[in-house]
C-alpha cells in the first residue's frame, strides 16, 4: 500500500469540473465507458441509479494521484458539504496538488472559470514549508489545496506543467483522537506529523478562511497520516476546536456530490481486509470484483473513517502507477 492513487469526485455536470482542470492546470482528460453493473454494489448505489458515466483527469505523464470523475444519473443526489465551513466535519475537504505558479493558476480560475477560495493566495512557512498557497472553490463541492514551493518540495513529483498530481487530501474531523486510532490503530497507518496550532491566525492569515477573532483564538490539532509514513499520497486530518459546526458525515456516501472516496492500491485485497476486520474495523464494502477502466479487473473493498470518508481498497495490475 504506497498512498493515494485515486481520487472519486461525484459531481453533477463533467464538463464543469474537467474543463478548469485541463484549460487551467494542464490535466489530460480520457473519457471512459460507463461504470459497469458491479461498480452499484461496490459503491452501495440506490438501485434507482440509470447510469454512472465517469472521465479520467491526471497530470500528464504522471500516472498517479488521479481524479476520477463520476456522475449518477436517475437518482436523487445532494452536496456532501453543501456550505463548505471549514469548522463543519466530515467526508473529504480537499485534494491537495504543486502548482509553478499558484496565482496565475488561481487567476484562470477565478476569470474564465468563475471558481472562488476560502482566501487570497498567500505566503508563508511553517516548519520546513516555505510556500504560496490558495485553497481553491469549484463547483460541486471541488476544494483544491494548491501549493507553490518557493524552495524545492520534500518529495520529488514527476515533471509538471501547471498542476501536479494529487499527493494529499484533507479531512476536517470533529475529533482527532478518534481519526488516528482509526488510521493508526485499525489500517495500521504511520504519521508522519501530529501537531496542535494555538495563538496564531493561522498559517498564511488566511488560508481556511477563519473569522476573526476566532483564528487567533481557537485551537487547531493537525496529522498527516500515510501507509509508509510519507507525505506523498498521505492523508491530512485537522480539528478545529472552539466553534461548533455541522457534521456532514451522514452525507459523505454515493451518489451525493463532492470529494466521494480514495482509492489506495492493496496486493491483496481479501488479505488486507481480512487484517482490517482483525484489528477491530468493519467493511463498507466486502471484497468484490469489479471492472475498472482502463486498469481491467480489480478485486475492490471499502471502509469509512470515523468522519464519514470512504477508503478504497483496490487490488489490480497497473492500478497503483508504479512499477
Amino acid at each position: 500500500m504506497t498512498g493515494i492513487a485515486e481520487v472519486i469526485l461525484s459531481v453533477y455536470d463533467i464538463d464543469r469540473i474537467s474543463t478548469p482542470l485541463v484549460e487551467a492546470g494542464g490535466y489530460a482528460r480520457e473519457d471512459l465507458a460507463d461504470c459497469p453493473a458491479e461498480q452499484w454494489s461496490a459503491w452501495r448505489v440506490p438501485r434507482d441509479c440509470t447510469r454512472i458515466a465517469q472521465t479520467l483527469l491526471r497530470a500528464p505523464g504522471d500516472p498517479r494521484g488521479r481524479i476520477r470523475v463520476v456522475r449518477f444519473d436517475g437518482v436523487d443526489k445532494a452536496l456532501i458539504r453543501p456550505s463548505q465551513r471549514t469548522w463543519d466535519s466530515g467526508g473529504i475537504f480537499d485534494l491537495d496538488m504543486f502548482s509553478t505558479d499558484v496565482r496565475a493558476l488561481y487567476s484562470r480560475l477565478v476569470i474564465d472559470h468563475g471558481w472562488t477560495a476560502f482566501g487570497e493566495p498567500v505566503d508563508y512557512v511553517i516548519g520546513e514549508f516555505d510556500v504560496a498557497q490558495v485553497v481553491a472553490r469549484g463547483p460541486d463541492g471541488l476544494n483544491l489545496a494548491v501549493i507553490q514551493p518557493h524552495k524545492p518540495p520534500l518529495f520529488a513529483l514527476p515533471a509538471f506543467d501547471r498542476l501536479s498530481r494529487v499527493f494529499n487530501s484533507t479531512q476536517l474531523v470533529a475529533d482527532l483522537d478518534r481519526a488516528l486510532a482509526f488510521y493508526r490503530g485499525v489500517l495500521g497507518w504511520q504519521v508522519l506529523l501530529h501537531e496542535e496550532v494555538t495563538g496564531v491566525i493561522e498559517p498564511g492569515a488566511d488560508v481556511l478562511g477563519l473569522p476573526l477573532p476566532l483564528a487567533r483564538e481557537c485551537r487547531r490539532r493537525v496529522a498527516i497520516v500515510h501507509p509508509e509514513g510519507r507525505n506523498d499520497g498521505s492523508v491530512e486530518l485537522i480539528e478545529i476546536g472552539g466553534v461548533t459546526g455541522e457534521d456532514r458525515s451522514a452525507r459523505a456516501v454515493a451518489p451525493n456530490v463532492g470529494l466521494l472516496a480514495l482509492r489506495l492500491a492493496v496486493a491483496d485485497a481479501r488479505a488486507e481486509a481480512e487484517a482490517i476486520v482483525a484489528r477491530g474495523g468493519t467493511l463498507h464494502t466486502p471484497p468484490m470484483a469489479v471492472d475498472i477502466a482502463p486498469f481491467g479487473p480489480a478485486t475492490v473493498f471499502s471502509v469509512r473513517a470515523p468522519d464519514g470518508a470512504i477508503l478504497e481498497f483496490v487490488e489490480c495490475a497497473g492500478f497503483s502507477g508504479q512499477d
